[in-house]
């Protein structure tokens, strides 16, 4: 009940109208003294809202000798009401918001951060189905199997290159990352995208619940472009039958280089 409240209020409703509206659909023809027990909304503060939804067109209102009754508007109207109202803000915002993104401004770099799994995804879906000649990527498993159908429908009209972390059905032009002690115990899996090489989105990936951040800087896309074409090229130089050997010199010499042993 708590989950569809929260969507009636989503419409536009208040949280008193929402209450007064899903307590109307069961009723049926109501006063306000029935109304007002049932949904909770106090004696006081029921005959503002009921006129309110009045106005809005959502309760109908009769008048008797024994005084007003309400009933709720039909759900097959109302749904129909909220879609079309949905529609039409749904057409004006796309139009709006495009038209604002179109007005010239003086080019600047910045980097954006953006929050939420939710947001994250919706933007590298953005960025992939935006691309026109290439998209690069590293990626972890939660991340790439969220995004796959929409890099699969893209890769017929773009060059697919990246480098992908514990996955198991890698796309074409993605290579999966040797398996070695660093990869299977890292803390901070992480993810990055960048399209033509004009835009770069890259962070957390989405199961450590941090930010991510959207860049247009051309310094940023060289440098995380080419930090996953060095991964790409180690991995291609580190074959199988070296894997082993390699990953016992290269744990160790990772850490010394970011101070976490001292050498001898």
């Amino acid at each position: 009940m708590e989950e569809l409240l929260g969507n009636i209020q989503a419409m536009g409703l208040t949280q008193y109208e929402a209450k007064v509206y899903l307590s109307l659909v069961p009723l049926g023809l109501s006063n306000a003294y029935q109304i007002s027990k049932i949904s909770g909304v106090p004696r006081a503060r029921v005959y503002d809202v009921l006129d309110g939804l009045v106005q809005h067109g959502l309760v109908m209102k009769q008048e008797s000798e024994g005084g007003a009754h309400y009933s709720s508007l039909p759900v097959d109207v109302f749904l129909e009401s909220m879609k079309s109202k949905w529609e039409e803000t749904y057409s004006s915002l796309e139009k709006e918001l495009k038209a604002l993104e179109k007005q010239e401004r003086e080019p600047e770099i910045y980097v954006s951060t953006v929050k939420g799994e939710d947001n994250i995804l919706s933007f590298c879906r953005v960025l992939i189905r935006r691309a026109r000649k290439r998209i690069v990527l590293s990626m972890w498993e939660p991340m790439y199997c969220n995004l796959m159908e929409d890099l699969k429908k893209r890769q017929e009209g773009c060059l697919l290159r990246g480098i992908l972390f514990q996955v198991n059905d890698p796309l074409p032009g993605l290579e999966l990352h040797r398996k070695t002690h660093y990869v299977e115990h890292v803390d901070h899996p992480w993810f990055i995208v960048s399209v033509d090489g004009q835009e770069l989105f890259y962070g957390n990936s989405i199961e450590q619940g941090g930010n991510a951040f959207y860049t247009d800087d051309p310094a940023h896309i060289y440098l995380l472009e080419d930090y996953i074409w060095h991964d790409v090229l180690v991995n291609r130089l580190v074959g199988e039958e070296k894997r082993e050997e390699m990953d016992q010199w290269i744990a160790p010499a990772r850490k010394s280089f970011f101070g976490e042993i001292r050498e001898s």
